[in-house]
């Protein structure tokens, strides 16, 4: 098997528009999207969300982008954020769950968007009083390199390195070493037709200490 061949750089702004789809692309496969935003798959909202995102994450100065690129192609394959957080820091307004009360995005579900604040606020509580990092986006295949980042940057200053993980990314981070400290459950099925396959969406807050 071939030993993929890549480099991790620093993002720069003209990578942003890549970045926005390739988060969409990424997110695609989540059952919770189909039942947040309104009209699905509602290209034009979710591209505006994505891009937002990037665009706020690579602006914030507590922040740090990378992305993995293909020696050969010079594509990008993966892309990380590494947010150093402080106790009692008000987190940036693109984090999910930074302000329960926040208004409802266009075209999201008002009702499950709540539902998923109150989730993701439940899980960043959790590491409210404590100096940690914390990464956004990854993907596997080369996401361990990336997360490798966070664990280096956790021992240079011997803080812990949280996370909000998502049900298709559990595994991978148990693997890595991760611990869960929290559970947030959202019950797809009030939002969607009887018997059409939904059911419990999963968000766990999980950490690993250096």
């Amino acid at each position: 098997m071939a030993v993929p061949n890549y480099a991790i750089l620093p993002v720069v702004e003209a990578d942003l528009p890549f970045l926005a789809k390739f988060i969409h692309a990424s997110k695609l496969r989540l059952s919770i999207n189909r039942l947040l935003f309104e009209d699905w798959p509602n290209e034009t909202i979710q591209m505006k969300m994505y891009t937002g995102a990037v665009t706020s994450g690579f602006k914030d100065p507590a922040t740090e982008c990378f992305k993995a690129v293909d020696a050969e192609s010079n594509e990008i394959i993966g892309y990380f954020v590494l947010a150093r957080k402080r106790p009692a820091q008000e987190p940036p307004e693109y984090e999910l769950g930074a302000n329960p009360d926040h208004e409802t995005p266009e075209g999201l579900n008002p009702s499950l968007f709540a539902e998923v604040m109150t989730a993701s606020a439940e899980i960043a509580r959790a590491t409210k009083n404590t100096d940690f990092f914390e990464p956004r986006f990854q993907r596997h295949g080369v996401g361990a390199k990336l997360v490798q980042l966070g664990f280096d940057r956790a021992r240079a200053e011997n803080i812990p390195f949280a996370l909000c993980a998502e049900a298709p990314a559990h595994e991978f981070y148990v693997k890595l070493g991760f611990k869960e400290t929290q559970r947030a459950d959202i019950d797809l099925s009030k939002y969607a037709p009887a018997y059409s396959g939904f059911g419990i969406f999963r968000l766990t807050g999980m950490v690993w200490y250096p």
